[in-house]
């Protein structure tokens, strides 16, 4: 099918096209707006906090300063420890204290235990999420990194909550420490690595997607209408061939009727002999006239 066949079929179809096209365009408003009754449209694209920190578990000997310290080869574990102990229970609960936050307001999120924590419900833009994972290698072994996510309605809470998820966990174990009378030089060490970087993020669809899911729609639309106009004249085609009679072809049982053709061919005319009466009859007739 052709280009100019194709224009043609739409423009015959051009009251479907227009509905095709309004469907297409509904279809990416619902992607960047949520639609609601009584109409409104609320966009789905939001402004969030965003910050990052990385906490060091160390020996008390520093393993970066010694060679090999006493506990260094379990540094990977308690780290993955930690990071899962920070997002539920009383680590939880201390680094809401240090946000200024009431415990049931911090979303916790751990990527590091093999047993995911539960999330009672789904993150939105106004709540404080701390999502924790520990780094590992190129072989796949867990380093003694904890890495924390923090996000907050606004730049500044996303920071706040970033700083507190070191301080709050060195809260807990000095803490521990203390109940447990363990020596200031036997304890787990955590040292963040730096203060946390918070910018603002963008998060929700692009409108770019929005037109790819205009044009999809559209596109998909039109190609439907001309395969079922194509199956429709087929069809048509098809019964007209079915309803005409062949020309060409007469049935076996039928034979003509021999006065048919012979009506229809002249026919030859029969020359017999003449007597001598009708020769002399043509002689005399120029004459009696």
């Amino acid at each position: 099918m052709d280009t100019v066949t194709i224009l043609r079929d739409l423009w015959r179809l051009r009251r479907a096209v227009v509905i095709v096209a309004m469907l297409a365009l509904v279809a990416g408003t619902a992607v960047l707006y949520k639609i609601s009754f009584p109409p409104n449209l609320e966009s789905r694209r939001y402004d969030v906090g965003h910050a990052t920190a990385r906490i060091l578990v160390d020996t008390p000997s520093s393993q970066v300063v010694e060679v090999a310290p006493k506990g260094s080869d379990t540094l990977g574990v308690r780290a993955n420890l930690l990071a899962s102990l920070m997002v539920d229970g009383v680590v939880k609960s201390a680094i809401a204290h240090r946000a200024g936050l009431p415990p049931s307001e911090l979303v916790g999120i751990s990527e590091a235990a093999s047993e995911p924590v539960p999330v009672t419900k789904a993150p939105s833009r106004r709540d404080f999420v701390l999502t924790t994972r520990v780094l590992t290698n190129t072989g796949g072994d867990q380093l003694p990194i904890i890495e924390i996510e923090a996000q907050a309605p606004d730049r500044s809470g996303a920071a706040r909550l970033g700083a507190a998820a070191i301080a709050g966990l060195r809260d807990y174990l000095d803490s521990k420490a203390a109940r447990q009378q363990v020596p200031d030089a036997d304890r787990l060490q955590v040292t963040g690595l730096g203060a946390p970087q918070a910018d603002t993020e963008v998060r929700g669809p692009a409108p770019a997607i929005a037109v790819l899911i205009v044009l999809v729609v559209f596109g998909f639309g039109c190609l439907w209408m001309l395969v079922v106009l194509a199956l429709v004249r087929n069809w048509r085609a098809a019964s007209a061939r079915d309803e005409e009679p062949a020309a060409d072809e007469a049935p076996l049982h039928q034979v003509d009727d021999p006065d048919d053709w012979l009506a229809a061919e002249p026919r030859p005319t029969l020359l017999l002999p003449r007597s001598a009466d009708t020769r002399q009859l043509e002689h005399d007739a120029p004459r009696a006239s």
